[in-house]
């Protein structure tokens, strides 16, 4: 492994012929001298440990395109070797930045700057292959600058080609964010990492000036988030409309509507920003709930799930049971319940 931190690098990067997407011809050069950020130029990339973790089963989820479908297919067995090899870490998603702090053959090492980790300072660590990230840096200018179209009704969507939403260029996922160009009554026109302009419909995606601009959620909205996600495939590190984790999951939940929390369940519980305990007596929709096998250690959290009344909660399990709605569990690894909203009203 070598650190672009305390090593000098020149690294060009090759773009595949499968890449479908509008892409710069030009070879980007690392500055090796500071963190550079790139941005995600698939559906969703998935962060490994190392780049020794993927199967061949998982090549899909490792092209440019991605195919998330053809690689959520795996068996649960191979989903299972996920979790118990610690294969994979986190996920990103279309036209997000990460910051490269790190490469090895054909891979890059980075830290997605919006995942809170006590694991890294820059944010949250993982591999990613070379082909699924973009060093365009007008794209990452607009990003910056432009208000952005965000994906909201539904856990994957449709971007388009063409105004007339016609022509799919892809399916992109639940909270995917882009800079806005231009919108129309029915299309939202974006920009996209590695040059040019996609579509997403108004019906699939609502516009923000910034991230403070989301409103704050009630209860009951965070509650109609995650039902969108129900019967979705349990991944070991997932985050996107495509299949989640336990905490990936709660994570999701809470960032799309504009409340930063960690990425794990462990650091959701206690790190920073982390949220108000509740006895359970005292529970309210939208509080998290977590379980651990040693009640006097957070570091030992392994499963957070969300309350949503009723005695019921909201979870993605674990490997073999799609995200769920069950009865409330308090059993003797239940570690108590966190709230993050500032007010109960649902």
């Amino acid at each position: 492994m070598i650190s672009l931190l305390a090593k000098q690098v020149t690294l060009a990067l090759v773009w595949g012929a499968a890449n479908a997407l509008p892409s710069s011809n030009a070879s980007p050069i690392l500055d090796t001298r500071s963190v550079q950020p790139a941005y995600v130029s698939v559906a969703v990339t998935t962060l490994w440990t190392d780049p020794s973790k993927p199967r061949a089963i998982d090549e899909p989820a490792l092209t440019n395109p991605v195919q998330m479908d053809k690689w959520l297919s795996m068996n649960v067995s191979d989903y299972s070797d996920l979790t118990t090899n610690s294969r994979t870490q986190t996920q990103a998603l279309f036209g997000a930045r990460v910051d490269i702090i790190g490469h090895e053959n054909g891979w890059y090492e980075v830290a997605l700057p919006g995942q809170a980790t006590p694991k890294n300072a820059l944010g949250y660590p993982g591999w990613v292959p070379a082909a699924q990230v973009s060093f365009d840096q007008e794209y990452g200018r607009l990003l910056s600058e432009k208000p952005f179209a965000k994906v909201e009704k539904a856990a994957t969507v449709p971007l388009y080609r063409d105004h007339s939403l016609k022509s799919k260029l892809m399916e992109v996922t639940y909270d995917t964010r882009l800079p806005v160009l231009r919108e129309t009554k029915s299309a939202i026109e974006v920009a996209t990492p590695g040059g040019g302009s996609a579509y997403l419909s108004t019906h699939d995606a609502s516009v923000y000036k910034s991230a403070s601009d989301i409103p704050y959620p009630t209860s009951l909205d965070l509650i109609n988030t995650a039902k969108l996600f129900l019967g979705l495939p349990y991944l070991w590190g997932g985050m996107s409309g495509y299949a989640v984790d336990c905490s990936g999951f709660t994570h999701t939940l809470y960032h799309s509507h504009g409340i930063d929390i960690a990425r794990d369940a462990d650091a959701q519980a206690d790190f920073t920003g982390h949220g108000t305990p509740v006895a359970q007596a005292d529970l309210q929709p939208a509080d998290l709930m977590f379980y651990a096998s040693n009640l006097s250690d957070a570091s030992t959290i392994y499963h957070v799930a969300m309350y949503i009344g009723n005695g019921e909660m909201v979870e993605a399990y674990d490997s073999g049971t799609p995200v769920r709605i069950t009865p409330a569990r308090f059993t003797d690894e239940y570690w108590g319940a966190e709230r993050f909203l500032k007010h109960r009203k649902i």
